[in-house]
Order: C-alpha cells, then structure tokens, then sequence
C-alpha cells in the first residue's frame, strides 16, 4: 500500500476490506493530526498509542502515568508533549489543546477517568473492559449518551473482517439454529496464576510509582507483591476482574453481535477447588462459567460456556479425530459453536480463523453474499470517527453490554454453584440479595463518591 494515500482511497479500499497499513498517512493533504491526551503509557497502553501514531493520523500532545519508566518511551517518540503524574492535572492544563482522549490504564481506574475527560466534551477511546463494576459501566454508557460523546473501546477483534462474517453465516439459515457455545481462555497466564495470599503481604513501593495514584478511587491498601506496575493487578477483584472478564470482550464479543445476545438472564460459576470464604480478592483457576440468554426474534434460548485458566473446555463432536484440540496448551483462546446442522470453531480477537468442522462440511457450506462492511483498522477508525463527527464501530454501548456480561460472571464467582437469575430491566440479581452487593460495592462507591462522582444506583 502506498505509504501517503488520499482519503477518498482509503475509505474506498476499507469499504472493500483493507486494511491500514502500519506507518503511513492515510491522507495525501495532510490534515492537521489528531490531538490525543493520553491517560495511561505503559503496558497496554504502549501498544494503543504506537498503533494510533502509526496511522500517521494522531500526535500525542499530553500524557499522564503514574509511573515514570512507562513515560519513557513516548517521551522520546513524541518530545515535543506535555507529561504529568496526575490525568487530572493534565487535563485542566492542557484543557482547548487536545481533540481526544486514550484510556488505558488498569480497570478499576477506568470509569473515574472517563468521567473527568467527559468534562471537557472530546471523543475517548478506552481499553476494555469497560467498568471495574456493573454499576461503573452502566454509568459511563449514560454518561456518554447523555453528552453524545464519540466513543470507542478496544474491542481490537470487533474491526476484523470475520466478526461480520460470523454474523452473516448466522443469519443466513445455512447453519441451523445456534445452540450452544463453548469458550477456552488461558491466554497470558502470568496474569492470573499467583498466591492468593500476597494481597495480605507488604512490600516496598518500586522506585518511580506513585502508589496513591495508582490506587485511584479505591479503597486505600499497602502496596503488595505481584500488583503494579504490570499486568497482575488483572488477579485481585479491587482492580481487576480475572480472566474472563478480561478476554470477553474479545471471543464472546462477535457472538453478542452475530446473535443480538441481550444479557443473561441466569449465570452459574462451577469451580471445584474454589472458596471465596477464603480468598475473597482473587478467582477462580478452574471454573466454568455457564451463561443462559433467553430467545429472542426467531433465535431460541442459548447458553454460553466458559472455561478458564486451568479448566479445559469439552473436544467438539464434530472435529476430525486426527486435528490436536488442546485449548489449556497451543490453543490458548477460542470458541466452537454447536449450531442445528454445523460446528463452527474461531480463535479469539473478533472470530479470527472462522470455520466449520470437519474440514469437509467447510468445503460444501455454501456462504452467504456479503451485507455488512468489513472493518478498518481499528485505531484509523476512531480517528476517522473523531474527524467525521460520526459514531465509531466499537461504542461504548456495544463494549459496554459484553463487558458487563462478563461483570454478571465475576459477581457469580463468589457464591460458585449457584444460579444466578438476572433480571434486566432491574439490574438486579432476582433470587440473591447478596449478590446484589456486589453490582455496586461500597469498596468502589464509596471511593468514586470521594472522587466527586456518584454512579448509577442500583
């Protein structure tokens, strides 16, 4: 791809299916760039930003990290910047110089800073999942439909090509009604395998983190092992929320597009070797999460199972007996789907490697013609959203809904054995008042309250 192409092209090739390439502008004319006010420059964050440099769309005119090592980097990318400590500081500062603002940083800080960047009316990208509670993300999609923000999460997947894909052979009947689905993650386990009990233990502050602002609007704690600066604050439920609340977004995702999956209305947690009585701050390592979506239109009731860590989703029937299927080991990330008359398997990130099994039923399935666009890459999507004062692919209120299906999860996993029965319209657990507890702790509430902010009552 020519590495400085006009807009009109490629709009054009992306209606077609292309994608940006890495490292060129996409407009010949050279518009002013867009002006990100970053939150967050290290880990994930890193990653986000180049990807938005590398469109050749987007300069980074502030950032903010708690943790002076992660500003490195972009300190020598993007010299000319501003760098700070505080995103709050930042943004007053820089207030009228920014024309959008990134989020990446860990999740319990995530619905605290949206609602101080919406202060100043601009898009906001932000990393999934969307809110540390359900509470949290409910509020940040009313929050940015009442001020009819441009919004976009990364759902990096939600821009591949195979998640309309998964829709169209869903809708087209060639597959028979959709059944059931089985999900395996076990991506990154250095996240999530780790001592219970470190949260109870002390340690020094690494040199260069600010731990107060690190911890954000939570309850105050000494800083511990195996927390930050990195990614295992995703193990503890004061910031993060496991393993499948992590990755939903990113294999349950195209199902809730392919089958306009509202929420569930039950959710059961089954871990064997798992006592919440025991350690009330860390998951699961080997549970079945198992989700029940009641019909909808013409689609029957469905159910959602999900494995993680340690616990190994069932073989398909239907693949061959000679294909490997090790989803604890090579196959770190996916899904099969039992549908009437096919199996589909994908791998993670927006159905990638879409396919029916056995390999001999993928070579007479007939596909259906294309009907919705295949997507742009995702970071030249948003800037082309914030550019064209139109919505992006990946609003809040769609990564809002699937984030706060994998929230239900993370709730369940304190009471394991259970069904839960959600109902809705409500918000509310309908058979388990304690649950109920946890869609708005006072552990996070309390905190954002001291924050000047007051969430959506539930």
């Amino acid at each position: 791809m020519n590495r400085s192409v006009s807009r009109r092209s490629f709009l054009k090739a992306a209606s077609a299916g292309s994608v940006l390439a890495v490292g060129g502008s996409v407009f010949a004319e050279d518009p002013p760039k867009i002006r990100i006010a970053a939150i967050g420059t290290g880990g994930q964050a890193h990653g986000d930003l180049s990807n938005f440099l590398n469109t050749g769309m987007a300069e980074i005119v502030c950032a903010a990290d708690v943790f002076e090592d992660s500003l490195k980097w972009l300190r020598q990318r993007q010299p000319n910047a501003k760098f700070f400590k505080d995103y709050r500081e930042m943004l007053r500062t820089c207030a009228g110089q920014f024309d959008a603002v990134t989020i990446v940083v860990p999740d319990h800080s995530h619905c605290a800073a949206f609602l101080e960047a919406a202060k100043y009316r601009v898009p906001v990208f932000c990393e999934k999942p969307l809110g540390h509670t359900l509470a949290e993300t409910l509020t940040m999609m009313r929050k940015a439909k009442e001020l009819n923000l441009i919004t976009h999460v990364g759902m990096q997947g939600n821009s591949d090509h195979a998640t309309p894909t998964l829709r169209e052979w869903m809708e087209s009947g060639e597959l028979g009604a959709a059944k059931e689905a089985h999900i395996y993650c076990n991506a990154v386990p250095f996240f999530y395998k780790l001592d219970p009990n470190l949260i109870n233990q002390s340690a020094p502050v690494p040199n260069g983190l600010d731990w107060e602002l690190w911890q954000g609007p939570v309850k105050r704690r000494p800083y511990f092992p195996s927390v930050a600066p990195g990614g295992k604050w995703r193990s503890w439920w004061p910031y993060g929320e496991g393993c499948m609340t992590d990755w939903c977004c990113h294999i349950l995702g195209p199902l809730v597009t392919a089958l306009d999956l509202d929420l569930p209305v039950a959710v059961t947690v089954d871990s064997p070797t798992f006592d919440p009585a025991k350690t009330p701050f860390a998951f699961p390592m080997d549970p079945c999460y198992t989700f029940e979506f009641a019909a909808k239109g013409n689609r029957a009731p469905f159910k959602v199972y999900w494995y993680d860590v340690n616990r190994t989703a069932p073989r398909p029937a239907a693949l061959e007996a000679d294909q490997p299927f090790d989803p604890i080991g090579k196959q770190q990330a996916g899904a099969w789907v039992l549908c009437e008359k096919e199996t589909l398997m994908f791998g993670s990130h927006g159905a990638g490697g879409l396919h029916i099994v056995p390999q001999s039923r993928m070579q007479a399935f007939k596909r259906p013609p294309k009907k919705y666009p295949r997507g742009k890459n995702h970071y030249a999507e948003f800037l082309l959203a914030v550019r064209e004062k139109r919505e992006a692919s990946t609003p809040f209120s769609l990564a809002g809904k699937v984030s706060a299906m994998g929230l239900l999860g993370t709730v369940a996993t304190r009471f394991p054995g259970r069904r839960l029965t959600f109902d809705s319209a409500a918000m509310r657990f309908t058979n388990c008042s304690e649950a109920n507890a946890h869609l708005n702790p006072d552990w996070t509430r309390e905190a954002m309250e001291s924050y000047g902010t007051e969430l959506v009552k539930l």
